[in-house]
């Protein structure tokens, strides 16, 4: 089909299109404002992984999966992207002499570049126009669910998904084996980018290949299609033959590399998502007009209520863009393309769809590799391709039809779709926080260090994710391991650290009882003169030489055995904007009570508030694992934090205990402990 030419060159066209989206979105938002992509928690995660990758070729980190934080616990990296593949441009900006956060700015900057250029060339290559392709581009590199996803960096890099694509619908229209061995190129690279994206571009192609088997089938094309692709390979050298099994086998060699420690990972950890867990990130149909950064669709996302886990849900891909994507679904069946892209769109929307609780996903999800994958709603980003293709398509059609206007229809079209894609308030941080951060722990770092030394800091500058960054970026910096750790998952019995340093010899003990040195008192105490705690006021010196009780108990505990635990209230702290209480539980009775149960029924501290005329604020919801076990004739002191802006809301705070899925010690007897709050 000839297209009418567009006053300004083609690829002049896609470059201001490109320009004139980025200058007045992420650009605005991301360099000249001097604001960092996404928030002070996983953004700087993200920065943490692609600088060990820069300090491991520069050999100065020794590993690029055993990572310096949740020491001294191996693979820590596997519980979370790694982003291999989109380190390039970010090692670019080191060598260039960035510091890492600016490193990471001009590397998240640079992939909405990477992202429009794939999308550009492939939707051309799909036969798209080269202005209907810069129009696909930018819905593909920018559209709102890009900014609505900016928190999560790991899903930033997407060039394999167009890249990926395209050749896979060469390979069936071409009947060349080449194609295909450059999908799964493109494809490999993508999962080296991100194992999400990859992941939901597996899926996408899967649904592409399930479409275009069934168009060849009804005619014998399959039959056909087998003896081209014979042809193919009998037409070639022996040298072109060994060149493409030699390129097969890498790119069957390098995903097994990769995914070697995340099966390690499952099974050393028993790394497993719930479909409970998985349920509240399928998209719903709401879903799919969520945006809540828009500033022209906000009100839209507000009118459709809550969803559960709402910020994985800002899959709303804009009006402009899901209207073209429409028209293109209606007219774009004469494009021989039409049915594998329009095809797999709906295949994936459907299969992931979540209506009324039920949804096709649920045996897709209890599969190894699927059981992994979480935020369903993050596949937004991969249908952003076919998306853009059917508004391409759509474009496309509408110059042809009516030719006298397709200069005009082109430019309103692209200039208001960059007006919706600017028009939003995306996360973001600002980069004087980073740094200060950093600085104000870095001050407190210890000036004498053990052989091997594993710092461990209290959490005393808040949110609890900053905290725990804040202290893998300072032990990043000086080279040593950190017990402090945050990620997508963490390993066997970690809690909330803030002043509690019982945290010490718990994570050691788990550690040991991970790698099969349960009761071994010697690698107990080799691992404890690792350890310097670094803020924390209730450390006990027995700790390094005596580990302290924690066992797991088979079965519950009699009610009367029960009643001999009392509580009492010893007095609360307030630490960096958040209250430390500590409770004292004394045990009269002859035996000791575990800190953990084998089945399901651990005694746990919970508590509450109450207001002054003496009515509940709120329920008995909190929970409080024991650090160690409560001593026959002994006593056992817990710390819990409150924080006050999520958790006081009456006067008088309560303390009660609770053997889980049993009895409440306030129903047996147990009078809770209670503090008089101010």
């Amino acid at each position: 089909m000839k297209h009418r030419a567009f006053p300004v060159p083609a690829a002049a066209a896609a470059a201001l299109v490109f320009a004139a989206a980025f200058l007045l979105g992420p650009g605005a938002q991301y360099w000249f404002a001097d604001a960092m992509p996404g928030d002070i928690g996983d953004a700087r995660l993200n920065n943490y992984f692609l600088e060990n990758i820069y300090l491991f070729l520069a050999g100065r980190s020794d590993s690029l999966w055993h990572l310096g934080f949740f020491a001294p616990f191996p693979y820590v990296l596997g519980f979370s992207d790694n982003l291999f593949g989109a380190a390039p441009l970010y090692l670019f900006a080191r060598v260039s002499g960035a510091p890492p956060d600016t490193a990471f700015q001009v590397w998240f900057l640079l992939g909405y570049a990477a992202n429009f250029a794939a999308a550009y060339y492939a939707l051309n290559k799909l036969g798209c126009s080269r202005v209907a392709s810069a129009a696909g581009a930018l819905i593909f590199a920018f559209a709102l669910p890009v900014a609505g996803h900016v928190g999560h960096a790991q899903l930033h890099y997407r060039f394999g998904v167009p890249l990926s694509a395209a050749m896979l619908v060469m390979f069936f229209e071409k009947r060349n084996w080449g194609y295909l061995l450059l999908c799964l190129t493109w494809l490999v690279w993508q999962f080296y980018c991100s194992i999400y994206i990859g992941y939901f571009t597996s899926l996408m192609l899967i649904a592409m290949t399930v479409v275009s088997l069934a168009g060849l089938a009804p005619t014998k094309g399959l039959r056909t299609a087998a003896r081209d692709l014979g042809a193919d390979w009998r037409g070639r050298t022996p040298a072109a033959r060994t060149g493409l099994l030699l390129g097969a086998t890498v790119a069957l060699a390098l995903p097994a590399l990769l995914f070697f420690p995340y099966i390690r990972v499952s099974r050393l950890y028993d790394a497993k998502r719930t479909y409970e867990e998985i349920a509240t990130m399928l998209p719903r149909p709401v879903s799919y007009f969520v945006s809540d950064g828009s500033w022209l669709w906000a009100w839209l996302s507000k009118s459709l209520g809550d969803l559960p886990m709402k910020h994985e849900h800002q899959m709303f891909v804009g009006a402009l863009p899901l209207t073209l994507a429409a028209i293109g679904v209606a007219v774009g069946w004469r494009n021989r393309h039409w049915a594998a892209l329009a095809g797999s769109l709906a295949m994936l929307v459907g299969l992931t769809l979540s209506i009324g609780g039920q949804s096709l996903w649920r045996p897709v999800a209890a599969l190894p590799l699927a059981s992994a994958i979480r935020a369903m709603t993050r596949i937004d980003m991969v249908l952003l391709f076919p998306v853009a293709f059917l508004a391409g398509v759509a474009l496309d059609r509408m110059r042809a039809r009516w030719p006298g206007k397709a200069q005009r229809i082109t430019a309103v079209l692209l200039v208001l779709m960059v007006i919706e894609f600017s028009a939003t308030s995306p996360n973001s941080s600002s980069k004087g926080e980073w740094r200060q951060r950093v600085a104000l722990l870095d001050a407190r770092f210890p000036e004498r260090l053990p052989t091997d030394p594993i710092v461990f800091f209290a959490q005393e500058t808040p949110p609890w994710q900053a905290a725990e960054l804040d202290a893998m970026w300072v032990a990043l910096d000086h080279g040593v391991l950190t017990m402090n750790g945050y990620s997508g998952m963490s390993p066997p019995g970690f809690e909330l650290v803030g002043y509690d340093c019982s945290e010490v010899p718990h994570r050691v003990l788990a550690f040991l009882r991970l790698s099969g040195r349960s009761g071994d008192e010697q690698a107990y105490r080799d691992l404890m003169q690792r350890i310097v705690p670094v803020g924390f006021e209730d450390c006990d010196e027995h700790w390094k030489t005596s580990p302290p009780p924690i066992t797991y108990s088979d079965g519950t505990y009699t009610a009367e055995a029960f009643r001999k635990l009392s509580l009492r209230v010893l007095g609360r702290v307030e630490r960096a904007g958040r209250w430390d209480v500590r409770v004292r539980i004394e045990n009269a009775g002859e035996h000791a009570i575990s800190a953990r149960s084998a089945s399901g029924r651990a005694v746990r501290i919970s508590w509450r508030f109450r207001n002054a005329d003496g009515t509940p604020a709120g329920g008995w919801d909190t929970r409080k694992d024991l650090p160690f076990d409560i001593p026959a004739q002994g006593a056992l002191d817990v710390t819990i934090g409150i924080d006050p802006a999520m958790e006081i809301s009456g006067s008088i705070l309560e303390v009660s205990i609770v053997q889980e899925l049993v009895f409440w010690g306030h129903d047996i007897g147990i009078v809770p402990a209670t503090l008089a709050w101010e």
